[in-house]
């Protein structure tokens, strides 16, 4: 009866032999097992130092400021509107343009039962006044034929035909409407000819010789600030800037925004500037003197730490080393830092890119010296 262990054994033997083939495919090909590049990875070539510009940290002063933007609204703004009836004659102006105080923005002429009051009214203090002449000649030539009431009735009939002329004449100066001051005219009413009463609404003309601005600023801000503060305001369209001053601090908060609203005055504004121009208010909280001072693009975050580069001597090469920092108050451009860094340390300010613990680095003073540290064909960091 033949044995029942040889094809087992049989198995295994090629099963082994397979095995050993394939480790000799793999090792021609140039793949190991781990472990097997130790020794490869130790006889890795030089690190390129990656040249990087630093500063030196010291101390410094760090402005606090609070950026709002908000719209330009006018100082004062007036109402143009018709004193008396009339039909409009003279509209020089267009709306949103530009007007001088005095410019004449409406002229209008008489209705056609005013143009008849006032013939009437004339006739009328003309005749008055050929009777009182007619009555002071006989009250001189023939003084019993005239009596003293019948001169003063005839002077009460002319300065009432006096007072009917001024008051046709008033409401014509009222049916011109000139520009209160320099500004904008806007909301331009009517077409000439086009017969209006008084009180119509003809326009409206905006100071622009200074303007306000409300900003909602949060409570937690407010206690920080004061009134005739110094306030630097920038349009959003032009970049052009401008001083204003806090003119009314808020005595009550909206409890629904949890903020209040400050008003800006800016006097004298840039002529570019337009009613309902967007900008942006700068309005300082505080300054802080601290023991060190860093740039605030040098301030990197990794699982939201702080931390910054420092380049070192280390083994007589300069070297980068990762510093925790806790950081503090600060501007737009600069943050103060509490710890972590020490004063006279090189902060890497650019040249990050790339960096880590230990790393070589050289400092860049300039592109063209950067560029001359590198071996051929490697690009200095950007």
């Amino acid at each position: 009866m033949p044995s029942r262990t040889k094809p087992a054994f049989i198995t295994c033997v090629a099963l082994a032999g397979a095995a050993a083939i394939m480790y000799a495919l793999i090792s021609g090909c140039g793949i190991q097992a781990d472990g097997a590049g130790d020794d490869t990875d130790k006889k890795k070539g030089p690190t390129v130092a990656l040249p990087v510009r630093t500063t030196v940290a010291k101390g410094g002063v760090v402005v606090e400021a609070l950026s709002v933007q908000g719209r330009l609204e006018v100082w004062r703004h007036e109402l143009l509107t018709v004193q008396a009836a009339g039909i409009i004659g003279q509209l020089p102006f267009q709306s949103n343009q530009s007007v001088k105080a005095g410019d004449v923005i409406a002229q209008l002429s008489p209705t056609p039962e005013d143009e008849d009051g006032e013939a009437r009214s004339h006739a009328k203090l003309e005749r008055a006044r050929r009777d009182l002449m007619r009555r002071e000649n006989l009250a001189k030539s023939a003084p019993e034929t005239i009596s003293s009431i019948d001169l003063d009735a005839a002077r009460d009939l002319l300065a009432d035909a006096v007072l009917d002329q001024a008051m046709y004449h008033e409401r014509q100066i009222k049916r011109r409407m000139v520009a209160p001051f320099d500004g904008v005219l806007i909301n331009l009413t009517g077409t000439v000819g086009q017969r209006v009463d008084a009180g119509f609404l003809i326009g409206e003309v905006l100071d622009t010789s200074r303007y306000r601005l409300g900003l909602d600023v949060p409570e937690t801000n407010l206690r920080r600030m004061k009134d005739n503060q110094a306030v630097e305001i920038t349009a959003l369209a032009d970049g052009v800037v401008a001083d204003g001053v806090i003119s009314i601090l808020p005595h009550a908060i909206d409890i629904v925004k949890g903020s209040g609203h400050v008003l800006v005055d800016i006097a004298k504004p840039p002529s570019s500037w337009r009613p309902g121009g967007f900008v942006t208010a700068r309005l300082v909280l505080g300054t802080t003197a601290a023991d060190l001072v860093v740039s605030r693009d040098s301030v990197l975050f990794r699982e939201n730490r702080p931390y910054v580069w420092v380049a070192e001597e280390h083994e007589g090469k300069l070297v980068v080393r990762r510093a925790w920092v806790e950081q503090g108050p600060g501007d737009p451009s600069r943050v103060s830092i509490i710890k972590g860094i020490n004063p006279g340390d090189q902060v890497v300010t650019e040249g990050m890119s790339g960096l880590s613990d230990g790393l070589p680095v050289v400092l860049r003073t300039d592109e063209v010296s950067a560029a001359a540290a590198l071996p051929h064909g490697v690009e200095p960091a950007k």
